[in-house]
């Protein structure tokens, strides 16, 4: 019963973090509304977006000159020229968008906040895609979506949200399918149909109230989730089913990873299990190497497909909230998160950018690369954009007046 009690409130905890870091943008100081009054009376704001204030969700490089990075507000900025200029897009959406993805500079899709999905065919315009999924009786609106992965082929599309949500388009964003969980209450069997529309399914199962933070696709059918209570499930059917993967090594043996046993134990400290884990992102250079972060440090890594996963240090214990494994071994693979945290790695020896957690007083959302993996774009919190030209090795902020230019309507 103490267990399941700690459980329920690390959930409420939990999904209160993830409300302030996934849904309305970060609020704004009271000069901020100020200002926000008097174009709202000028009629001069372009729906209230302040480029270098936003929170920013997420950051997605192509090439040296395309990457996007997308916010609060129904923000998506188009990063040019190395990272030194920007081009707010209009999206026609005032919410969150929480992740971005393309498969060449015209072609692509973004999701986010209430069930947000847009497509752009040119690179400049954005078409809302609508998706209705069946709600449960307390839902009021849409789920959010808070990853999108593609495949290996650019056609195959999924993006993933609370209550199970999972949707899959097969034709480059133009249409979805709902391909949302069904479980049983202890997180152990999965299905993406209600199993009473089949005649010989003896499971039970009912929709899947949990929160699903991060997807990965490496091919067309091989794919990943990762989300609230330790929950990593793996499909190798293109997400028609789900197998849970629970085999975790080298987990502390108790939920302050950060205090000797002795201590521990002497302050009463709870017991570490895979169900206490909080798990935010999910990435896979290949079907059988990936990675996944989560709350107090989490990093988990496998080699095999997921059939083991190892807790490995990062070199922080601050929630890391994304992870990026560098393909073909081209550059290091980096993770960020809460209080400034950039780590990198090559191998398992992850080392923290220490000049950054001093500059950043905010969380960084995520990192991405180039193919080359070069040039590089990460973002985070109060308008933070960072670039990096040399892999990584060195970070430079991105000019805030710049992005306040970018929105050409102040």
């Amino acid at each position: 019963m103490k267990r399941q009690i700690r459980l329920v409130w690390r959930h409420t905890a939990w999904s209160v973090l993830v409300a302030a870091l996934f849904t309305l943008s970060a609020c704004i100081e009271a000069a901020d509304e100020e200002v926000l009054r008097e174009l709202n009376e000028m009629g001069a704001s372009r729906g209230n977006v302040f480029p270098d204030r936003e929170d920013y969700y997420d950051a997605f490089v192509l090439d040296a000159n395309n990457a996007w990075v997308s916010g609060g507000r129904g923000l998506i900025l188009h990063v040019t020229n190395n990272g030194q200029d920007f081009t707010m897009l209009e999206t026609g959406v005032q919410k969150a968008i929480y992740e971005i993805d393309f498969a060449t500079a015209e072609d692509g899709v973004a999701v986010g906040q209430d069930g947000i999905v847009l497509k752009t065919d040119d690179g400049k315009t954005w078409t809302r895609i609508p998706i209705e999924l069946p709600l449960l009786d307390w839902q009021v609106a849409q789920p959010h979506y808070f990853a999108v992965s593609r495949g290996a082929d650019a056609q195959h599309i999924w993006a993933v949200g609370p209550v199970g949500a999972i949707i899959r388009s097969q034709d480059g964003g133009e249409t979805w399918e709902n391909l949302s969980l069904w479980c049983d209450m202890s997180f152990d069997n999965f299905a993406t149909s209600d199993p009473a529309d089949d005649p010989e399914s003896t499971l039970r199962l009912n929709p899947c109230d949990v929160t699903l933070n991060g997807v990965s696709f490496p091919t067309n059918t091989e794919g990943w989730v990762a989300g609230e209570f330790g929950i990593i499930l793996r499909t190798q059917d293109g997400g028609v089913t789900w197998q849970r993967q629970r085999n975790v090594h080298n987990l502390p043996k108790y939920t302050r990873p950060e205090l000797p046993e002795e201590e521990a134990i002497r302050q009463r400290i709870p017991p570490l299990y895979i169900e206490d884990l909080f798990l935010i992102d999910v990435d896979f250079r290949s079907a059988q190497d990936g990675y996944v972060t989560g709350e107090s440090g989490t990093l988990l890594q496998t080699t095999d497909a997921g059939e083991t996963w190892t807790n490995i240090p990062s070199g922080s214990f601050n929630t890391l909230l994304s992870v990026t494994a560098a393909p073909d071994n081209n550059r290091n693979d980096f993770a960020t998160g809460v209080l400034g945290t950039l780590a990198s790695a090559t191998g398992d020896s992850w080392q923290l950018d220490e000049n950054i957690r001093q500059d950043v007083l905010t969380w960084i959302r995520t990192a991405s690369f180039a193919p080359d993996g070069q040039f590089g774009v990460a973002c985070g919190g109060k308008g933070t954009v960072l670039v990096t030209t040399d892999s990584g090795k060195s970070w430079a902020t991105a000019d805030k007046a710049k992005l306040y230019a970018a929105n050409p309507s102040l």
